[in-house]
């Protein structure tokens, strides 16, 4: 069953912060990102869900917005036209670059089934391996350091 923006409980995304994500999916993918997701159970991290012609995604716990994706369609294909961050966040440049290839992981892992190493943000010290990876994601995926 398709996620709609009643499906799970969330705070409007009001304000936004350019991200430096561009990306196009094929018209089987975006039938994939247009289902979204609605978390099952707690290491279900996040809630997704497209309202034309965004795809909005919120942290399931505390359903604050973080990404939006707006969308143009040419030739078949499905192209993310603008990506933005919730200015709530706060993020800094490095921090921006960082969560564009955070989204970029999120998306190809948890939405279209791939398996690409999650990014490590710069200076992240955390006690044990994977620690970080799970409060973000819920996952496991081999990391690499951006």
């Amino acid at each position: 069953m398709r996620a709609t923006a009643g499906s799970w409980k969330r705070e409007p995304f009001t304000e936004g912060v350019a991200l430096a994500y561009r990306a196009e999916f094929s018209a089987a993918q975006f039938e994939r990102l247009r289902e979204g997701l609605v978390p099952r159970e707690m290491e279900d991290k996040w809630f997704v869900y497209y309202d034309e012609p965004c795809l909005y995604w919120h942290r399931s716990w505390s359903g604050k917005p973080v990404y939006r994706l707006r969308f143009a369609f040419d030739g078949g294909m499905a192209r993310v036209v603008d990506a933005q961050i919730s200015r709530a966040l706060g993020a800094n440049e490095a921090e921006l670059a960082h969560q564009a290839q955070m989204l970029d992981f999120l998306i190809c892992n948890l939405m279209l089934g791939q398996s690409k190493p999650f990014p490590r943000p710069p200076g992240l010290n955390e006690a044990a391996p994977g620690v970080f990876q799970h409060h973000i994601a819920g996952t496991g995926y081999p990391e690499r350091d951006t």
